[in-house]
């Protein structure tokens, strides 16, 4: 298989992503520690955290020393799923036009 250079940069930029969302993730999580809050009961909250500190991070992003996020809310939304709800399966578990999940592998949901 060969990979154009647009499939080099479109897994790069993916992989960027990712990294970003990890870091962001952990910063959630220990804000969501330190204040002692529920992430099942008070998704609210996480969410708003979420949101500060995505807020903080492009804030840092006009300085050059962080990569801005690409997407804030599509970011914000992914890390309220992740602490407080079922990550990856939570857009599915939220469309009402979605009757059942079936989960092949860890890599596969249909």
């Amino acid at each position: 298989m060969t990979l154009t250079h647009a499939g080099v940069q479109a897994s790069t930029l993916a992989a960027a992503r990712d990294e970003l969302v990890e870091q962001l993730d952990a910063h959630v999580r220990e804000a969501v520690r330190r204040e002692g809050v529920d992430p099942q009961a008070d998704a609210g909250v996480v969410r708003r955290i979420a949101e500060s500190v995505v807020r903080d991070h492009d804030e840092r992003s006009l300085t050059g020393v962080v990569a801005p996020v690409p997407d804030a809310e599509a970011v914000v939304g992914e890390l309220v799923a992740r602490v407080s709800g079922f990550g990856p399966l939570q857009p599915f578990l939220d469309d009402p036009a979605v009757e059942e999940v079936w989960i092949n592998d860890p890599g596969l949901v249909c």
